[in-house]
């Protein structure tokens, strides 16, 4: 992705490119920062590379641009570096070059940049010569590291504009809009010698630098060896403050050094130099200091402009600190000039220069024919692909040239075989000529035949045809149009004054009509109706006709018209219609009859669909014609519709529990006319164990029998109700018979007898306690009614948890065996509760917690606060609960099996009437049970963080 958009950037800056005044804006900017910031080759010794963007804007946009390009770089250069020595002379010099460049661009077109450049500076040897040693007076060695210098850097920029002007041709251009094509021979000529001239710029700068740095470790080497001598001297006293200034000469003829000695305050004490008298500041930054191992007398590219390189070392002054090792309070410097090392300075600029300078013109020179010698073969295989056709016209016999180019040698071979493939399809094309034009003959013949065949057809012909050609005139008029129109051919074809034939459509209107329509293998066609023909006599008759287009050569059009007489059709037609509008009334009572029988079918599927019980019904053959999704639901056996009810009989007795009931043996009863009802009972084999009856009856209906039909009806939850029904009877009874029996006993035994006082009291507590006892049975009945039909009331106020389940607890402690103990952490809090249905719960839970721990001796009830929770939990230490019934606890009625506690009472309704409770207040009820090490009952209130 990244790549992608930078592509869209290059092509986008490409494009700006092309602009002219914007590549011009580009070229002055690139060449300023190359003019002010040049490449340095070796110390003083630099290339410009200003000229190149003027060579690539002369020969990209125009003279104008190319000459604005130069001037704007020089105006530029002067004002951020400033006026340089001799710089209206090169610039004038550019300009010259540049005119130059012109001239050898008008002349040769698409001429090399870097020939031109080079022809330009070998002719400008000599008029420059000439100005800088006659009219400036300089000497030769200067004149001719100018002259090799600007010649050097010239030449390296035109190579760098001819390489960008290739890659912009090649590249940077619109293929539609390239201004021409790059000779190959230019191409390997460009490259051969960029290869050289950079290698040896490399090479010989690299040498140079060398050179200087010798020069710089032996000057350096012998200032120190001049120091050593002066602090030896210094150190064995032989230099003193009596002696200074004839030791300052002594040291100037045997070292050929000038020592400079400073005081702490830098001031000279000493000096061998004239310009440095005693007592005057010696100021360092003026001279170059030198120190070992750097190379500090070479400069740097702003140190001095090129054209004053060998004067700045004919100039050159070098100082060296001396290492002090005394303690005397002198700082000690020795100075030299460079005129005993200018000689090969002077050298090493000279040689470099002229090495370039040669290496340029010598690689142009060499690598022209070499560059000739590997195109040559390309070149020659060019000239022979021109002239390739007219050699093959003539039968001529081609020489192909040969290349030690592995690759050319490879092209030609193949060029080779192209030729002879082509020569081989040019005689068969010559063959086939031969061939096409004695068919022409035959095909000529063939014509003649098929214009006599056609116009046998037209003429017999059962349509009327008429041709009209692009002017309206009739030039085709069959024998069936001279019937139908009662005319004779010779009064319309070619005939402009012609009667009209046709009324109902225009002309304009069926051009207008051919028009929505593309042309198919040059024709095109409509078909136009409700026309009519008008006969000779003025008679109208309707008519039909197909009009095609044709297209001719020479931008002619044919217009053919096949006409039929629909008279009789038109009768035909009308009495259709009429037929068709009795069909269509026919159509309309169908069809509300249809929507009605629709209707009811409709109403009849979503009857079948919607009823409880599963419905099946098959035809006489026992194939199943309905059957519901109930059926689905009930067995989970898929959809048989379509397939024998004894199939379906056959999956339901796999799965049936009941041992008499065989489904397969009574549909086959049924399906050999032995049987025509069937109501019975069966068990199915499912989680639920369910209960399905099942009801079979023939259908019979008047002139049509649709077999029989089945009804399953799922009885489980009936089944179970029932079962619920029993166990409350049964429970109820039971638990309403022993109040009632103790009540009636007591009062028998007080009727019967005189009893004391105190055992009547006795009789009258125990009645009255039964009598509580089956007031609370009866209570519960009745909360579970209010609490199916969601009658109950609730009288919700704010009730102390703590204060409440202490006081149920008294008072089971007072009737039970088990210690009941509270624990309460957190302190005292409130829920928002009825608070007499939330003693029943506790009653509730602590009255099955003392019943099923028979052999504790506590019960534990808990109180604390969760975040959004009041909790209490309910534990005892009992007989536990079951794993296998935990999920039917709460169930209406269920009491879990105590066989082995048979003294343990109760409705089984107590929990069920707890949880609905509890959940009511929006909490919840559950427990947790180990068998034989008693359960825990917990109950969870909402907390209430606002009053309601």
């Amino acid at each position: 992705m990244d790549y992608i958009k930078v592509n869209k950037v290059l092509e986008w800056i490409v494009i700006k490119l092309r602009i002219p005044w914007l590549g011009t804006a580009i070229l002055i900017i690139l060449g300023t920062l190359g003019t002010i910031f040049p490449l340095t080759l070796f110390y003083g010794v630099q290339l410009l590379f200003g000229t190149a963007a003027a060579f690539i804007a002369l020969r990209l946009h125009g003279a104008i641009y190319g000459f604005t390009t130069l001037v704007a770089i020089c105006a530029l250069g002067v004002l951020c570096a400033g006026l340089v020595p001799n710089s209206f002379f090169m610039i004038g010099a550019h300009f010259i070059e540049l005119i130059w460049m012109l001239g050898w661009q008008m002349r040769w077109k698409n001429g090399s940049i870097m020939k031109a450049n080079a022809a330009f500076w070998v002719v400008m040897l000599l008029p420059v010569t000439c100005y800088g040693y006659f009219i400036t007076g300089m000497n030769l060695e200067e004149l001719k590291y100018t002259y090799m210098h600007v010649a050097v850097t010239s030449m390296v920029n035109a190579l760098m504009a001819g390489i960008v002007v290739d890659f912009w041709i090649t590249n940077g251009e619109m293929k539609s809009k390239r201004t021409g094509t790059i000779p190959l021979t230019r191409i390997a000529f460009k490259y051969v010698v960029a290869f050289v001239v950079v290698v040896s710029l490399v090479l010989l700068s690299a040498d140079s630098r060398r050179q200087l740095g010798q020069i710089n470790n032996t000057i350096v080497s012998n200032l120190k060896h001049a120091a050593n001598a002066v602090i030896k001297d210094l150190n064995e006293q032989y230099l003193t403050q009596e002696n200074m200034h004839q030791s300052m000469e002594r040291y100037h003829h045997l070292l050929d050094v000038n020592v400079i000695i400073l005081d702490p305050n830098d001031q000279v004490i000493a000096s061998g130099l004239d310009t440095l008298p005693v007592g005057e500041y010696l100021d360092i930054n003026k001279y170059r200091l030198l120190k070992p191992g750097e190379s500090s007398i070479l400069f740097h590219s702003g140190d001095v402009y090129y054209s004053d390189v060998l004067t700045h070392w004919k100039q050159a002054s070098f100082m060296y600190e001396a290492d002090m090792t005394t303690s005397a309070p002198y700082r000690v410097f020795v100075e030299t000039n460079s005129v005993n090392y200018y000689t090969r300075i002077e050298a090493i600029y000279l040689t470099t220069l002229q090495s370039l300078f040669v290496i340029f013109v010598v690689s142009m020179i060499v690598a022209a024919p070499l560059s000739r010698k590997v195109v040559s073969p390309l070149k020659r295989l060019t000239r022979m692909t021109g002239s390739l056709p007219r050699l093959l016209f003539r039968n001529g016999k081609l020489e192909w040239p040969t290349s030690h180019v592995t690759e050319v040698q490879i092209l030609i071979g193949n060029l080779r075989k192209m030729a002879d493939v082509l020569l081989e399809q040019f005689e068969q094309i010559r063959q086939d000529k031969l061939t096409l034009e004695d068919r022409v003959i035959e095909r000529t013949k063939e014509l003649k035949n098929s214009e006599e065949i056609k116009r046998a057809i037209i003429d017999s012909s059962i349509d009327a045809i008429i041709a009209v050609d692009s002017n309206g005139l009739i030039i085709e008029f069959n024998p069936e149009a001279e019937r139908m129109f009662g005319l004779k051919r010779e009064e319309v074809v070619f005939e402009k004054d012609a009667p009209s034939l046709f009324q109902g459509a225009s002309c304009a209107e069926i051009k207008e009509m051919l028009e929505r329509f593309e042309y198919i293998r040059g024709k095109r066609y409509v078909n136009v109706e409700e026309i009519s023909g008008i006969h000779r006599d003025g008679s109208v008759f309707p008519i039909e006709y197909k009009i095609v287009e044709i297209q001719l050569g020479n931008n002619e059009t044919l217009y053919n018209l096949f006409i039929k007489d629909i008279t009789e059709r038109t009768r035909a037609e009308e009495e259709r219609v009429r037929h068709a509008l009795a069909l269509e009334n026919l159509n309309a009572e169908l069809f509300h009859e249809k929507v009605a029988i629709q209707e009811q079918r409709d109403i009849s599927e979503h009857f079948i669909e919607s009823v409880r019980e599963g419905l099946v019904m098959t035809d006489r053959s026992g194939t199943i014609t309905i059957v519901n999704r109930r059926i689905e639901e009930m067995f989970g056996l898929g959809d048989f519709s379509g397939r024998s009810i004894e199939d379906l009989a056959n999956a339901i007795d796999t799965m049936v529990l009941t041992a008499d009931f065989n489904l397969v043996e009574q549909t086959r009863a049924f399906l050999n006319g032995e049987r025509a009802l069937v109501e019975t009972e069966f068990i199915f084999n499912d989680v639920e164990k369910s209960v399905f009856s099942l009801y079979m009856k023939q259908m019979d209906v008047p002139g049509k029998n649709h077999g029989f039909l089945l009804v399953f009806r799922d009885r489980t939850e009936e089944e179970r109700l029932n079962r619920m029904k029993n166990e409350l009877i049964s429970v109820v009874s039971h638990e309403l018979r022993t109040p009632v029996a103790t009540i009636m006993g007591y009062v028998e035994l007080m009727m019967m007898y005189d009893l004391p006082a105190s055992q009547r009291q006795q009789f009258m507590e125990t009645i009255s306690s039964e009598g509580a006892r089956l007031s609370s049975l009866l209570d519960d009945v009745l909360d579970i009614q209010r609490l199916d039909n969601e009658g109950m009331t609730y009288h919700k106020t704010y009730v102390p948890l703590v204060e409440l389940v202490e006081g149920v607890a008294e008072q089971w402690n007072m009737q039970s065996i088990q210690r009941i103990y509270v624990h309460a952490f957190n302190g005292d809090f409130f829920a928002y509760a009825d608070q007499n249905r939330m003693v029943q719960v506790l009653h509730n839970l602590i009255g099955n917690a003392v019943k099923y721990s028979p052999g504790a001796e506590r019960i534990d009830i808990t109180l604390w606060e969760e975040k959004e929770w009041l909790c209490i939990d309910v534990r005892d230490y009992g007989i536990g609960i079951p794993e296998n019934v935990q999920d039917m606890l709460f169930a209406k009625f269920y009491r879990v099996d105590n066989s082995d506690h048979r003294q343990i009472g109760g409705t089984g309704i107590g929990l069920y009437i707890s949880r609905k409770i509890v959940e009511d207040h929006q909490g919840t009820l559950t427990f947790i049970s180990a068998p034989l090490k008693g359960s825990t009952f917990m109950v969870r209130l909402p907390k209430q963080d606002e009053l309601v």
